[in-house]
């Protein structure tokens, strides 16, 4: 049975400048691949199958921008992966976990339109304290309800 998660990116720094956590995440959505730390809470945990969901952290606000499917469990980064890394955080990430399937929004689903909606959020006083970390997991509901927040979100363009 496929489980639900929250991958998190932040922004990066690289030689000084800040590198937005939407040009992280389209790189890695272009690259279907996501870096990690090995020793991440929940990272031997991925599964192929698995679905997906992203979530910024930035100077530009916080919410999700994206989806995707896994396409196999975590495993070192190869040569490869390791290539297309810039910046800090991830230059210091060994793992990676490939996607079958990602995509970015054209649209950042704001945080604050899913703290009434995600049971995962409802009555906290920080939700965003929620998505400290790299992995969280989510229920199947909580995912579902980030997915329809975002169809309503770009319907509205």
């Amino acid at each position: 049975m496929a489980e639900h998660w929250a991958l998190i990116v932040r922004d990066h720094t690289y030689q000084g400048k800040t590198i937005l956590a939407r040009d992280v995440l389209a790189d890695r959505v272009r690259n279907k691949f996501w870096s990690l730390n090995s020793r991440a809470r929940n990272v031997r945990k991925l599964k192929e199958g698995d679905k997906v969901v992203f979530y910024l952290t930035s100077s530009e606000g916080r919410g999700f921008m994206g989806r995707g499917v896994l396409a196999g469990e975590a495993h070192p980064m190869t040569i490869e992966q390791r290539f297309h890394i810039i910046g800090s955080p991830s230059i210091n990430f060994d793992y990676a976990v490939e996607f079958r399937e990602a995509e970015m929004w054209p649209k950042l689903v704001p945080l604050d339109l899913l703290t009434d909606r995600m049971p995962l959020l409802l009555g906290r006083k920080n939700p965003a304290r929620v998505f400290r970390g790299s992995i969280i997991r989510l229920t199947e509901r909580d995912y579902e309800i980030v997915l329809e927040t975002a169809e309503e979100l770009m319907r509205e363009r």
